[in-house]
């Protein structure tokens, strides 16, 4: 395996995560959290089998214990989407407990590798180019090779909020939105350099007021359902001029030069993606008016409390209502199953995440009626007398 500065080259995140633990325990008792209680929060990203497939490779727990606390950092190198990784890293800030003791886990940092993995390539691209027959490839043709390679240098960080931005986002009339640096980065290899990423499906309020100082503004956006969140956003806070997007199912920073060029080439009107967004805003009201069926269905008087709380809860956590839709609580996912046990009078359970196999007779003895959740377990089999959601 080639590596650069110990950096895997299959490697292209590395999730960094602090944490602290009321108690001593070993670097294996907090892997073993770790695996133990993400189990089935996001049914696509398992770790044991991310890691029987490759897609993360071995957690590295660095542990000092003093005074009966044990703190230290904890390594998680990913070969998944930037998306996915970030869900990864979210999912592993729920665990709560090593063993009997308290823990607390917070994100330091999500490291692009790739970087590093890039400056290795470029310098030994020209460590290459200096020994080739010098007859053959004149001095210009190297500095060319060296220029080329250096406008990935040029990213900028914009605003107040350090946004990844090209150095030209300011002095240029036409801007392009992206979701994400790596976006950026793969831009300027083909000298695009008026382009900003707004980090997320949040737009920052900033990159609002700049949009509307420039025109043409371009919406260019991931294949997926995340760069339609984004877009769907972006309609309703700015104008946008056109949209283009990756072919499904990729991302723009996976793009060749030929798929980008290909994409801003057939960039749409805004306007024909607000058709969609009226499309889906049907289907949200068909889930609603199901919802409401199912609730109508128990002879739920106080439905808001539910809809409510199905819009605002936490990602990762699960909240319990008694019969009159009074809040118990509201636990991460992973110490439901703990602590549910507590809550007797708990009649409707809304988890955002996997109902699974391990929960399912709990949820049965206690006689809950209303379960919400994003999906269950294969093969699980739900009794008739439990109402199921999914949202």
């Amino acid at each position: 395996m080639i590596t650069a500065n110990n950096v895997d080259f299959t490697t292209k995140y590395v999730i960094e995560a602090k944490f602290s633990i009321k108690g001593v325990v070993a670097q294996s008792d907090i892997v073993g959290a770790i695996f133990g209680q993400t189990e089935g929060l996001l049914l696509d990203l398992d770790l044991r089998d991310l890691q029987k497939s490759g897609r993360i490779g071995r957690i590295e727990v660095d542990n000092e214990s003093a005074e009966g606390i044990s703190e230290g950092i904890i390594k998680i190198p990913s070969s998944l989407t930037r998306k996915e990784t970030a869900l990864l890293a979210a999912t592993v800030e729920t665990v709560s407990r090593v063993g009997p003791c308290e823990a607390e886990i917070e994100l330091l940092d999500i490291r692009d590798v790739r970087e590093t993995k890039r400056k290795h390539i470029i310098e030994r691209a020209a460590e290459l180019l200096k020994k080739w027959d010098q007859n053959s490839l004149e001095p210009s043709e190297i500095e060319d090779k060296i220029d080329a390679d250096i406008n990935l240098g040029e990213i900028t960080s914009w605003g107040p909020e350090n946004l990844p931005a090209g150095p030209n986002v300011n002095s240029s009339q036409e801007i392009i939105i992206v979701e994400g640096r790596a976006d950026v980065l793969n831009l300027l290899r083909i000298g695009i350099k008026n382009t900003i990423a707004v980090q997320g499906t949040q737009v920052p309020k900033s990159v609002v007021k700049l949009i509307k100082t420039k025109n043409p503004v371009i919406a260019f956006l991931d294949g997926d359902r995340g760069g339609t969140i984004i877009l769907n956003e972006l309609l309703q806070l700015a104008k946008v001029d056109f949209v283009a997007r990756a072919p499904e199912g990729l991302e723009v920073e996976e793009l060749t030069r030929k798929q980008m060029i290909k994409a801003l080439q057939n960039k749409k009107p805004a306007a024909d993606n607000q058709t969609f967004s009226n499309k889906q805003k049907k289907e949200v009201t068909v889930k609603d008016t199901l919802l409401q069926k199912l609730l109508k269905k128990l002879k739920v008087k106080n439905q808001k409390a539910i809809i409510e709380s199905l819009e605002k809860i936490e990602p990762g956590h699960s909240i319990g209502f008694n019969k009159s839709l009074e809040k118990l609580f509201e636990l991460p996912v992973g110490e439901v199953f703990e602590k549910i046990k507590e809550f007797k009078e708990t009649q409707f359970l809304i988890i955002d995440g996997i109902l699974t196999k391990r929960l399912m007779p709990l949820i049965i003895s206690m006689k809950i009626k209303f379960i919400a959740c994003k999906n269950k377990e294969e093969e699980l089999r739900v009794p008739d007398h439990i109402v199921v959601y999914f949202f």
